[in-house]
């Protein structure tokens, strides 16, 4: 039975995935929706008022958006889809550029980073901004790499590591509110 409804146009597109609200709804009208049913609005658009962080955060949504078609290209065999998907990729090479190029003319990472680059690193409690701290169990130094040692990408310091240490006394938390939905061992 499954397989004879798989050949049907729509049973085999809800047996192969797709979402049934989609033909029920919409008899398969395009919708402006993600492919989980979430409606498009603003949400996904990053837009801080800093040039720098803007940029970087348009390479990152670009990025995602060339990994997602790279994987539909690769999971189909339809040469209409593939070629479309071509395109979409080649579209996100160029828009990958085309920001990262943005951040070179701001003066590269040196210049554009830390974001934003326009408070006083002085002001900074120094001693974190350049220490990757590890959270093993045992206290002991975290996994080293790129990230850890050498230079730091913006030019301003080194990398160091270290485990991380408490920094504030025991919390206490006090006891729940009566009538707060607490077990009575809480109150």
């Amino acid at each position: 039975m499954q397989e004879e409804a798989s050949r049907d146009t729509i049973g085999g597109s809800v047996l192969n995935g797709m979402n049934l609200r989609h033909i029920l709804s919409t008899g398969l009208a395009a919708l402006p929706e993600n492919a989980n049913g979430v409606p498009f609005d603003a949400s996904h658009v990053y837009a801080t008022g800093n040039i720098g962080a803007d940029m970087s955060a348009n390479v990152t949504a670009e990025s995602g958006g060339r990994v997602l078609a790279v994987r539909l290209y690769n999971m189909t065999d339809d040469p209409g889809m593939k070629d479309m998907l071509a395109y979409l990729i080649a579209r996100d090479t160029m828009h990958q550029n085309q920001w990262l190029a943005v951040i070179e003319e701001l003066g590269g990472n040196q210049e554009v980073f830390p974001i934003p680059n326009s408070f006083p690193q002085d002001e900074e409690a120094r001693e974190f901004s350049y220490s990757y701290m590890g959270f093993q169990a045992d206290g002991s130094q975290p996994a080293q790499g790129r990230w850890s040692e050498g230079s730091s990408i913006d030019g301003n310091d080194t990398f160091t590591s270290q485990p991380m240490q408490p920094m504030g006394e025991e919390p206490n938390l006090g006891r729940a509110r009566e009538k707060s939905g607490a077990q009575a061992e809480q109150m």
